[in-house]
């Protein structure tokens, strides 16, 4: 099917992974999974999948062959952000994860209750 054929290519071709991508639009990764290997032909997300994939639903549904007709382009960064991504994009992939997990903590996101930077026992070591 073209959709997931489109999606497994858009997702290599931008360096995620398919639960990365379902994070960002508030799907299960077997949902994606599911897309992109047939067991599903059909979403409702494909506005979001297009944008997050940066082409169009046209490209992804096999209604256009170039991905780049009338995409988004990437939104604009500021100066700190910018260059947080261009380091990260230097990183380890187990790297990437442990920022990810960071940075998700940080900003009250959905992530483990011990992470890298803040372990299970107290300050000095004394129980928690």
């Amino acid at each position: 099917m073209i959709i997931g054929g489109r999606i497994a290519e858009r997702i290599q071709v931008l360096g995620i992974t398919q639960s990365e991508l379902a994070r960002r639009i508030g799907i299960s990764q077997q949902a994606v999974g599911k897309l992109v290997h047939g067991g599903s032909r059909r979403t409702t997300y494909i506005a979001q999948l297009a944008s997050e994939l940066r082409t169009t639903p046209a490209y992804l549904t096999g209604k256009t062959d170039d991905p780049d007709t009338d995409s988004p382009s990437a939104p604009a960064l500021p100066s700190d952000a910018r260059e947080l991504v261009d380091h990260f994009e230097t990183m380890s992939n187990a790297d990437r994860r442990a920022l990810l997990q960071i940075a998700r903590s940080m900003a009250g996101g959905n992530a483990p209750s011990e992470t890298v930077h803040q372990p299970g026992k107290g300050y000095k070591g004394e129980e928690k």
